[in-house]
């Protein structure tokens, strides 16, 4: 998906955002961003996606200010709030495919960055997909046997969403050797391989792949050898978030994809079809 006029403030508030976590000296701080915000007025247009924009002014950042995981702490709070809810409000043992999926979009949908009160009362809003496929990944899924060596590849997304994702990765193994990609180096709040081991996590997943790079979304181009043979491989993707929606269509993968995530701005909105706000679990067509 490329850009629409709308993503040009959305990434200068990134900017700023990271920028602003990255460092309290005012000089390293006003140093970074103007090299992110130069970039960014540099490569600008609606022919570019939106993601690897992001990537290189977080990039910048970073290296101005020496700072390698700006959201670091914020990530950590992601986590143990998530952990608390998803306890809470754990799915039954025997709970349905469509169950999953929507328990595992409720995790996308979450602003972790409330208080747990108002997090909780967020959990118990049910989640009603816009568009749901489900029914249609469980025929696809039916096909597979686990002793046939079918392999499918989870794209994780936000911090937070791990708890949200286990149950469903769990779930899947039934049919298919599932490799859980997280990012191989910080950005933003997505999910790192160094979040997942520092939180004490990396254990619960049955397998875990760094993807290699650093960007939002899927950056195959940057990605790692391992990562690429794994892909090429795979029988299925599952892409978490919206970073996934925009830069997957772009790569026209052979493999089905199954996009779940909330629609939480207006290009994405626009360029779906879907309700900004709404939840999505279907097929990449």
């Amino acid at each position: 998906m490329y850009c629409l006029p709308e993503c040009h403030p959305c990434l200068e508030n990134l900017a700023r955002r990271c920028a602003s976590l990255a460092t309290a000296d005012a000089q390293k701080h006003d140093l970074a961003l103007k090299e992110a915000l130069g970039y960014l007025e540099d490569n600008f247009s609606l022919n570019c996606v939106s993601t690897g924009l992001a990537a290189e002014m977080q990039r910048l950042i970073r290296q101005k200010t020496g700072n390698s995981d700006p959201f670091a702490a914020l990530k950590k709070k992601e986590i143990a709030l998530a952990r608390r809810i998803a306890e809470k409000f754990a799915l039954p043992g025997q709970a349905t495919l469509h169950e999953l999926v929507q328990f595992a979009a409720k995790g996308n949908g979450f602003d972790f960055f409330q208080d747990l009160q108002m997090l909780e009362k967020q959990f118990q809003e049910p989640v009603e997909f816009a568009r749901d496929e489900t029914a249609a990944l469980g025929e696809l899924l039916s096909g597979y046997h686990a002793e046939d060596g079918n392999v499918i590849v989870y794209l994780a997304d936000n911090a937070g969403e791990c708890l949200f994702d286990l149950p469903l990765v769990k779930h899947l193994g039934q049919w298919a050797k599932v490799y859980y990609a997280v990012k191989g180096s910080p950005v933003q709040n997505d999910l790192s391989l160094i979040d997942l081991e520092q939180s004490g996590l990396i254990d619960n997943f049955p397998n875990v792949i760094s993807t290699g790079t650093d960007s939002p979304g899927l950056d195959l181009d940057g990605a790692s050898p391992p990562f690429k043979n794994l892909l090429a491989r795979a029988a299925l993707i599952i892409a978490k978030g919206m970073g996934h929606y925009e830069t997957l269509p772009e790569l026209s993968l052979p493999q089905p994809v199954f996009l779940i995530f909330q629609v939480k701005c207006n290009p994405i909105a626009e360029h779906s079809g879907l309700p900004r706000h709404s939840y999505a679990a279907y097929f990449l067509d």
